[in-house]
């Protein structure tokens, strides 16, 4: 969509405001304009499907297009239905404040678009915002040439660029395979595949495979992609540093012990020109702590995510949350909490009842998620592969000394270092590094990090977007 012209309405109403098309807000979406209801969505990509089923640009071409998981093919599904659906969606929007409805008064999304300054009203608000990659900082790994693996995907899914020609992926949990068959289908030499999590936690994550047939069918295809390839994925190995004269020429690879400590008697160097690293998804929760909802912890989710009840209800009235916001769970889990959730939202404004089998399905496929989700939880000791000198917080340029001076002069908690370094101070306001800093500040003994805060604007947004915003 391109930006809005000067005969475009600053203020849109509609009955129902969604943020983010991906699986989950698009589900949604169908649900309730199926209904009857004017429903709204709000993105900030140039077309629908967010990350996992993200489309081409207009006018890019795939010259040879990446093999796709079966899960796709649901997202083929939603996109063609949400084409032909009374659905408004605007695309490029940048959400960067937000207030719930209270009683009579409609909830309200305020949103930068082009250059023009945008409020959506709106009686009820779901939210499908999404996640950001868990980057765990080592040496070098700001030289360019390493991505992570959302990047790899948007790169290769969304634009058919190639990223290089030998690359090394590692990290931790599902997101491995997929980036590992986008790079090989791109026409990269995947040289090495490197899971953090022992071997064990495949079969851990074997019970939650098994009971669902749709997560079986994706296993099945991604190991014939790593036979294909001829990939094998290492476990209890990680890279330990990136080298390189202004940019990515060797990777430094290893074992890691029990607890996910390096093992530096087992580094070895490769040549490649591509480090693609991802140790799972932290849910995106600004919006949602903005609007008043209830944030709760569970590692094997991400960390901090939206707590989300029965049909995606939030603990604020007639605002919920679906997909990766109410904790990892994957595109069949988005997409079922969002039939469940639109289905409770048209429920409620037009006063009838909801089928529970809707809410029983998202139930079900979430349980499946959690247990494979649980076998890959990022291991403690990855934390320490960061060494005094390298940089946590990429917006500041805070380093791993500094932060661990600061929680040695000021405390561990999360404020405390921010106050003692800055880390977290930046433009990206803490996405990319707070999942971090207080693992490497403790040298991995955290259990858990600080609760985040949301400060406006959610999003990084002009400064003349604020002051030129609608106010009704």
């Amino acid at each position: 969509m391109s930006a809005p012209t000067c005969e475009t309405p600053a203020t849109i109403d509609a009955d129902v405001g969604i943020v983010g098309a991906g699986p989950g807000g698009m589900a949604a979406a169908l649900r309730i304009a199926e209904a009857g209801l004017s429903v709204v969505i709000l993105d900030e990509g140039s077309r629908p499907g967010g990350q996992i089923f993200r489309q081409l640009p207009d006018g890019f071409v795939h010259a040879n297009p990446p093999a796709e998981p079966p899960s796709h093919d649901a997202g083929h599904d939603l996109l063609h239905a949400i084409s032909g659906a009374t659905v408004r969606i605007e695309q490029r929007a940048t959400v960067w404040d937000a207030t719930p409805p209270r009683g009579d008064e409609p909830g309200r999304l305020w949103f930068e678009q082009g250059s023009a300054s945008r409020l959506l009203r709106c009686k009820a608000i779901v939210l499908a915002p999404g996640a950001l990659d868990r980057c765990v900082p080592f040496p070098g790994w700001t030289l360019p040439g390493v991505i992570t693996a959302g990047a790899a995907q948007v790169m290769v899914r969304g634009y058919g660029i190639k990223p290089g020609a030998r690359a090394v992926v590692a990290g931790s949990g599902p997101l491995l395979l997929p980036t590992v068959t986008a790079l090989a289908s791109a026409g990269v030499k995947v040289v090495a595949a490197l899971e953090a999590a022992p071997r064990i936690a495949a079969l851990r994550a074997l019970p939650g495979v098994l009971r669902s047939g749709a997560r079986l069918r994706e296993a099945m295809f991604y190991a014939r992609q790593l036979w294909r390839t001829g990939v094998t994925l290492q476990f209890s190995h990680a890279v330990f540093a990136a080298e390189g004269d202004g940019c990515v020429q060797r990777a430094v690879i290893g074992k890691l012990d029990r607890e996910g400590n390096p093992i530096r008697s087992s580094a070895k160097s490769i040549d490649v020109d591509v480090v693609c690293t991802g140790y799972g998804l932290v849910p995106s929760i600004e919006i949602g702590q903005r609007l008043g909802c209830k944030a709760v912890w569970n590692e094997a989710r991400g960390g901090w995510h939206i707590e989300a009840l029965s049909f995606g209800a939030t603990n604020v009235e007639r605002v919920f949350a679906v997909g990766e916001i109410a904790g990892i769970g994957g595109s069949e889990v988005a997409i079922a909490e969002g039939h469940a959730t639109g289905a409770m939202v048209a429920g409620i404004l037009q006063q009838r009842p909801v089928l529970s089998a809707l809410r029983d399905r998202a139930t079900s496929v979430r349980r499946a998620a959690d247990a494979m989700l649980r076998a890959f939880v990022v291991p403690k000791g990855v934390f320490s592969l960061a060494g005094d000198d390298t940089i946590v917080c990429r917006c500041e340029d805070v380093s791993a000394a500094c932060v661990r001076d600061a929680a040695r002069l000021h405390g561990d908690s999360l404020r405390a270092i921010k106050m003692g370094c800055r880390a977290g101070m930046g433009p990206c306001q803490g996405r990319m590094c707070t999942p971090n800093v207080q693992a490497i500040a403790t040298r991995g003994s955290c259990q858990q990090w600080d609760e985040p805060v949301a400060q406006v604007p959610l999003k990084p947004v002009r400064t003349q977007t604020i002051l030129s915003a609608p106010t009704k």
